[in-house]
């Protein structure tokens, strides 16, 4: 995607070579050398930080340090504010893993469209189950992938006879063996919000990849197995993050809008978007509904996937809690998109509801 300024492409070389060291498997399994691309990143980064007459980090390690002790405002680097806030960090201080904004840093310095590099997986399933006639499995298909971060071996085999039919096939796909780095004390736990992979934060703490979970206070352990369980872990992080971790709210979007008297199809496999909502006598309206730490750069991979692929009829509806933590967030979103159709899912099922009572 495009980025306004040298500072600005390399915090996403970095943010991307933080994924990257967070992605290899198994750290203690791990020897030297780095990946080329985080080495490439860290020359690039101590080069300029000489040019600026700042003290660059001396190691890999040393640029990780930097991802959960520096805010981005204390890098030498000059950034626009209002899309990376100056207190926000690459890598969470309790856990150490990459944050929410790190991840979004990072795809949108690797892609010209961000929304199309996270959905070809899906994407991929919905054209083999359109071939086939499939409408209904694999809408419980997405349904799985929004209800289970985690499957035992157990339920595995149980969601395998659960309407997903010869979709089943795709479950290899989406749910590989959890990481070793997900094991604390010899069990995983899962988050008692989401449903999601716990780690071990400092202060005998836990810390849940999904924002939404930390914002209403729901971070706790809940389902646990120990070490010799089989445990099946819902793709890599991105994933997790950008499709399958939004399908709550799409679910309950979705039953908010039937409520309101709307004809309300889930995850069509025609097409982008998470719901096709039908009033009588109207166009049918297609809805993305997304969940970005940063509304400037939601804005941005909306702008992308406008300009690069003309997708201008899509409504896109932001998680709830994120507009409620922030009354500017669907003001930045929209200048940055400069589009009107970003909602939130307040607005969006009100907008509906007048509609409906219109043609009655």
């Amino acid at each position: 995607m495009t980025v306004d300024s040298e500072d600005e492409e390399l915090l996403g070389a970095v943010a991307s070579a933080l994924v990257t060291l967070d992605e290899l498997d198994d750290l203690t399994a791990f020897r030297m050398p780095y990946p080329a691309a985080v080495q490439t990143t860290l020359d690039r980064l101590a080069l300029h930080c000489l040019r600026r007459r700042a003290r660059p980090p001396s190691s890999v390690m040393g640029m990780v340090r930097w991802g959960y002790e520096r805010p981005l405002g204390t890098w030498p680097l000059v950034l626009l504010a209002d899309i990376y806030p100056a207190d926000d960090l690459l890598l969470d201080g309790r856990s150490g893993a990459p944050t929410a904004l790190c991840h979004e840093i990072a795809l949108c310095a690797e892609t010209t469209n961000p929304f199309l590099e996270v959905s070809r997986q899906v994407t991929g399933m919905a054209a083999f189950a359109a071939e086939r006639d499939l409408a209904l499995a694999y809408r419980a298909m997405r349904n799985v992938l929004a209800t289970y971060p985690i499957l035992t071996n157990e339920r595995f085999n149980e969601v395998r006879f659960a309407g997903i039919g010869a979709l089943d096939e795709y479950l290899g796909q989406f749910f590989v063996k959890i990481e070793p780095g997900f094991d604390a004390g010899g069990e995983i736990r899962a988050c008692d919000g989401c449903g999601g992979p716990l780690l071990p934060a400092d202060g005998g703490n836990w810390w849940c990849e999904r924002e939404e979970c930390a914002a209403e206070g729901l971070v706790a352990p809940g389902e646990r197995w120990d070490h010799d369980t089989q445990v099946f872990l819902q793709g890599d992080r991105r994933h997790r993050q950008f499709v399958s971790g939004p399908g709550r709210a799409v679910q309950r979007l979705g039953a908010k809008l039937t409520l309101s008297g709307a004809r309300v199809g889930y995850w069509p496999m025609s097409g982008p978007g998470d719901l096709r909502v039908t009033l009588p006598g109207r166009q049918a309206r297609t809805v993305n509904v997304v969940d970005w730490h940063s509304p400037a750069l939601l804005g941005r991979a909306i702008a992308a996937s406008v300009t690069g692929y003309g997708i201008d009829a899509l409504c896109w509806v932001v998680a709830s809690y994120r507009t409620d933590a922030d009354p500017s967030y669907l003001r930045i979103a929209s200048e940055h998109a400069m589009s009107p159709w970003i909602f939130t899912e307040d607005g969006f099922t009100d907008m509906i509801r007048c509609e409906v009572k219109d043609h009655a």
